[in-house]
């Protein structure tokens, strides 16, 4: 997961959520990803972040709108007494380690940093966002999600093969840094990985410290 900031005020969906004003916003705003599996998303599903259960002062608030894909949208369901995105307060790229497998057709790695209920249940949503197969359609999904992720990973692995490797030229290796840098952002999809598999690699870390990226917001711990 990615913090964001919400606009305020927001567009008016005081009667209809699904306006066309509405979607862009919400789109702007998670920078056309999911807010909860970091995919891209071209159909985006309106999200509840909590539950409204027919309570219209929930269905039609904007501050409980969130932008998701239908993939985690079905699996997230009812769940409530998640870690908030767009609470300032939280850091919720911390308090998830996210790590991709070594294969696509292993799970993705989830794991909550600390012992705080809203944390040990989002964990377990997203490891359910992530890798839940139960069904056709779940099992297809988590295919092509891994296939995705994947496909960024390897990306990863290139760019750092590139700082390692003595051939490189100083130039090079500066690219590799920068598109590093790039993947790390909170626009990039599945940052959060990126940001983790950084700061769990003594090398990386040491070579991305020099641009003050990641040891500075991470090398405290988790909270």
């Amino acid at each position: 997961m990615f913090n964001v900031t919400r606009p305020q005020p927001g567009p008016d969906c005081s009667n209809d959520y699904h306006r066309e004003e509405v979607i862009r916003s919400l789109q702007k705003m998670f920078y056309g990803k999911c807010y909860l599996c970091e995919d891209e998303v071209s159909d985006p599903v309106v999200e509840h972040f909590i539950p409204h259960e027919g309570d219209r002062t929930l269905e039609y608030n904007w501050n409980n709108l969130y932008c998701s894909c239908h993939r985690c949208n079905n699996i997230k369901g009812t769940a409530k007494d998640l870690l908030d995105c767009c609470d300032a307060s939280t850091d919720v790229s911390k308090a998830i380690k996210c790590l991709c497998p070594s294969i696509p057709e292993h799970n993705v790695i989830i794991e909550a940093q600390n012992t705080s209920p809203e944390t040990q249940n989002t964990a377990g949503l997203l490891d359910r966002c992530y890798n839940a197969n139960n069904t056709g359609i779940r099992a297809i999904s988590r295919e092509a999600l891994h296939e995705k992720l994947f496909d960024h990973y390897l990306d990863f692995i290139k760019y750092r093969r590139k700082i390692k490797d003595k051939n490189s030229t100083s130039k090079e290796k500066d690219d590799a840094k920068e598109h590093l840098e790039n993947m790390m952002d909170v626009s990039y999809p599945f940052s959060i990985f990126w940001k983790w598999h950084v700061l769990g690699d003594a090398f990386l870390s040491g070579q991305l410290a020099v641009n003050g990226i990641m040891r500075n917001n991470y090398e405290g711990g988790c909270p």
